[in-house]
């Protein structure tokens, strides 16, 4: 491989690698791309294709599966921390979940960033590109263009109005709050990859190929060197798109990090940058499994609820009316347990997960050597602050009376059953009058992540808002890693759309 030139360098070939690099290969120019993937070609896994199947596919070949540092508040913990290490990266990893995150949010990033491009009204061209949605009563300003009935639709959405819940089905001004349909990224019941959704005939791809780091010419980037030693030529740009978890580690390992982390592991300085790797978020979540020994096995949720605090709750952390007023956790009810340890797939329960959408808990990602094969070192830090557990102890609270109190779901649902299994004994089921303590203890135990991490690479203090690293020249950074906060909903809508505007830019600098 020794000798490849390119005028593009894509550095990961997940979701929005390869968005890129399609994007990129079809713009008017044709400018030649390279994009350069770690893991493998999952095309011919049948399982990559199908949604519960991708289920198999979590700790497997196509997962790094990285093992977080023990977190002192989920009981001392190890989480395990699934990342595509596959063409498509996440997109064959995840539930397929499209949910955009509420507009307050995207306001929120564009206000701390300094930049419109990225508030709602900036984003909202981008998100209506990246999707075409199948509702024909939906508002097309808002989309961009059967709905499905199960059996238990009916009652969740009833259990929910009972306690105050009720439908917003269009989220006209990209306001979320209330309850919502769980829209997914499929085609004919099946996922979408993002190297079938964005095509990659015109780009030279490379599987099962690490990059090692980025070459640099004083302070501009020249291209990559792999694994193997063998160097790759970037006549124009190289963009990172390596995750999360990935990015920050081939920065550091390029010499664009912390100066004590980089002197500690003998790497040459080429950019003072210490926030790379901090500010790691993540949707942090609880499953709780309702127990009926006659359910029929559905498949696989209707809705997903999204609401802010009860004034009493969030006042103490916040005195901003507006503030208070922005969706804090989300609830979904999925019509089978997704892999809860002990809890069986044979139409005897169904699941929900409970999840924080605006943690202010903040975690680090850095490097164990100089090596591009040792695994970063992460420290999520969940549930490091009163606020997240607040928050998720109220959240949960409210799924366990809409589950087990509302006269809907108390005829359908017997009680709530506990995980069993390693490092579970003693457990009991929960109930909705259960104390604020015993919820705590059981989200610390059981709580896990939901996969939706970002920040690492921070719009703001890492990238400027066009992803261009700060402090060198012909380097970007389009995933997760630039998110600068939370953002509610899943973040697969939010990540096509962001990579589509950063897609725009590259194309609007080069020419």
């Amino acid at each position: 491989m020794a000798g490849l030139d390119a005028d593009y360098i894509v550095v990961g070939g997940g979701l929005t690698g390869c968005l890129i690099a399609s994007r990129l290969s079809q713009s008017h120019k044709k400018p030649e791309v390279i994009l350069l993937e770690a893991g493998s070609d999952p095309s011919s896994n049948p399982a990559a294709a199908g949604f519960l199947s991708g289920l198999s596919l979590l700790g497997g070949e196509f997962d790094y599966a990285y093992q977080s540092e023990p977190v002192v508040n989920t009981a001392n913990r190890v989480h395990s921390l699934n990342s595509g290490k596959a063409l498509g990266g996440g997109s064959i990893l995840n539930y397929g979940g499209w949910l955009r995150a509420d507009a307050a949010d995207y306001d929120k990033w564009a206000e701390t960033v300094g930049d419109k491009r990225w508030s709602y009204q900036g984003l909202k061209p981008w998100l209506r590109k990246s999707e075409c949605f199948y509702d024909s009563g939906a508002d097309a300003d808002e989309h961009g263009f059967n709905a499905r009935k199960y059996h238990l639709r009916e009652p969740v959405k009833e259990a929910w109005a009972e306690l105050g819940v009720y439908p917003n089905p269009h989220k006209n001004n990209g306001n979320i709050t209330g309850l919502t349909e769980f829209y997914e990224n499929s085609r004919e019941g099946m996922r979408q990859p993002s190297y079938t959704a964005y095509p990659l005939t015109d780009v030279k791809v490379f599987t099962n190929t690490t990059v090692y780091r980025i070459t640099f010419s004083d302070t501009t980037a020249t291209g990559v060197e792999l694994a193997d030693g063998c160097k790759i030529t970037a006549r124009k740009e190289v963009i990172i798109c390596a995750g999360a978890y990935r990015t920050p580690q081939v920065l550091m390992l390029s010499g664009i990090g912390s100066p004590a982390t980089l002197t500690e592991h003998g790497i040459p300085i080429v950019h003072e940058s210490p926030q790379v790797g901090q500010n790691l978020h993540d949707h942090f979540a609880i499953y709780i499994s309702p127990f009926n020994p006659a359910l029929f096995k559905g498949l696989p949720w209707d809705w997903v609820v999204s609401r802010p605090l009860p004034t009493e709750i969030i006042s103490k952390y916040e005195s901003k009316v507006e503030e208070q007023k922005r969706n804090l956790y989300e609830v979904i009810t999925v019509y089978m347990p997704p892999g809860i340890p002990g809890i069986p797939i044979d139409g005897t329960h169904i699941a929900t997960s409970t999840m924080l959408l605006l943690p202010t808990s903040r975690g680090t990602v850095s490097i164990r050597s100089s090596s591009p094969n040792d695994p970063p070192r992460i420290q999520p830090n969940y549930l490091s602050t009163p606020l997240d557990r607040d928050t998720l102890v109220h959240a949960t609270r409210q799924t366990l009376k809409a589950m087990l109190t509302t006269g809907p779901m108390k005829a359908i649902v017997d009680s709530e059953s506990p995980p069993s299994g390693n490092g579970l004994d003693g457990l009991t089921p929960l109930a909705a009058d259960a104390s604020d303590e015993a919820i705590e203890q059981r989200i610390r135990r059981t709580g896990m992540q939901h996969h939706h991490s970002g920040g690492t690479a921070a719009m703001g203090t890492v990238v400027d808002g066009e992803g261009k690293v700060f402090g060198v020249k012909g380097l970007r950074v389009a995933d997760a890693s630039i998110v600068p906060m939370p953002l509610s909903g899943h973040p697969q809508a939010t990540l096509y759309a962001m990579a589509e505007q950063l897609a725009s830019f590259i194309i609007e600098d080069a020419w």
